[in-house]
């Protein structure tokens, strides 16, 4: 069962999060809070697995809220939820070790798929995230641009893909190769670029002018 903590200092909002997860087989809501200072408090105290956290919330924000629960408790996954469509944002918070990003816009299927997605140790930047992501890296300075790894045909298609926000199953379908192929250029396009993870992967990609 992945226990999710909610971070938001809109009840409505909250009430929504909380109807959403209710009655699921595999994830449970753990708590809802309303500020930074409440999320570090609730997970001291209780296990979570996933925290979906507002970005600007009172007391303490979800960027500075994310960094201190990453620090004291690197096994919980933090997804950033909030209606600021600013790139910047999203670079922040993945910095600060966050697995994804949503709009609150986002529809009940989406959210429940970055839930589930980062809860077993992968990423999920949503379609906008990403657009906003890479709009905002693009216009930002060229230094990083120095090096660019060399990519063969099949890993630019591949990689194209990735930023566009499908599966490893999607690119596959889309490429006609098998799923045992994809992965194995993901995990090579990560070692090109020495990238942890794909969220860094398109973040590295964007920077140099690939996407």
């Amino acid at each position: 069962m992945i226990r999710v903590l909610l971070a938001d200092d809109h009840k409505v909002l909250l009430d929504g999060l909380q109807n959403l997860l209710a009655d699921l087989e595999d994830i449970t809501c753990a708590g809802a809070v309303s500020n930074g200072e409440e999320v570090l408090d609730f997970v001291e105290a209780n296990l979570v697995d996933v925290v979906l956290m507002d970005i600007n919330m009172p007391v303490l924000d979800g960027i500075e809220t994310t960094r201190r629960v990453k620090e004291k408790f690197p096994h919980i996954k933090v997804i950033a939820l909030t209606m600021l469509e600013q790139g910047s944002f999203i670079q922040q918070m993945l910095k600060h070790g966050a697995s994804g990003f949503l709009l609150k816009n986002s529809g009940k299927d989406e959210v429940l798929t970055a839930i589930r997605s980062v809860a077993v140790g992968g990423q999920y930047l949503g379609p906008e995230a990403t657009q906003l992501l890479m709009d905002n890296l693009k216009g930002q300075s060229l230094k990083k641009r120095e090096f660019i790894p060399r990519l063969t045909r099949r890993e630019n298609e591949v990689l194209k893909l990735v930023a566009e926000g499908l599966s490893t199953s999607q690119i596959a379908k889309q490429l006609f190769i098998s799923f045992n192929t994809v992965e194995s250029h993901r995990k090579n396009l990560l070692t090109k670029f020495g990238a942890r993870n794909g969220a860094e992967l398109i973040r590295m990609a964007a920077e140099r002018g690939m996407l």
